[in-house]
Parts: C-alpha cells; structure tokens; sequence
C-alpha cells in the first residue's frame, strides 16, 4: 500500500466513513491537499513524519468533503503559517550561523 492509500484507509477509520463510499471520492481531496499544503510551505512535505503537517491534510480532506474549503481556509490558516514558518527555517537552517 502506498503513503496515500495508508492515509485514507486511517482517515475512514478515524471518521467512520461508510465502507460503500469509494476510495476515489477521497483521492482527489487528498492530492488537492497536499498539493496545496506543500505549495504554500515551499516544498514537498513528508506526511508520515510531520504529524502537524498529516493533521492539517485530514482537516483539508474532511472539509473539502463537505465542500467547506473556503471555511477551512479561514480556520486554519494559522496552521497554514506555523508550517510555513517552520519549514522555511528549516530550509534556511546553516550550519555556520
């Protein structure tokens, strides 16, 4: 199973998502997610790794599901910046300083 196949098999089970519902429905959702996540940090995220990041995707994935993305936009757009943050100090990080 891949990274994104893993996702949403956990995503199902933490949001008891009907086993009738297609795993496509959430496919599209999860690479938007990411797609938009690593373009506004400026680089291509490790999901598995960076918790911060893979709860911010989940959030994405469930109001995109109910076609809230504006909303989500406004109430986490904090999130947004604090994985910005860090991921541009992470980039910016050098060894001489």
């Amino acid at each position: 199973m891949d990274e994104i196949e893993n996702f949403i098999k956990e995503y199902r089970e933490e949001n008891h998502i009907s086993p009738f519902r297609e795993d496509s429905e959430f496919l599209e959702y999860v690479k938007d997610g990411i797609a938009d996540i690593n373009e506004v940090c400026g680089m291509k995220i490790d999901y598995e790794k960076d918790r911060k990041a893979r709860r911010l995707l989940k959030n994405y994935v469930l109001y995109a599901d109910y076609k809230r993305l504006a909303e989500f936009k406004q109430l986490y757009g904090g999130d947004y910046d604090a994985l910005q943050r860090k991921y541009f100090i992470t980039s910016n990080n050098t060894s001489d300083v």
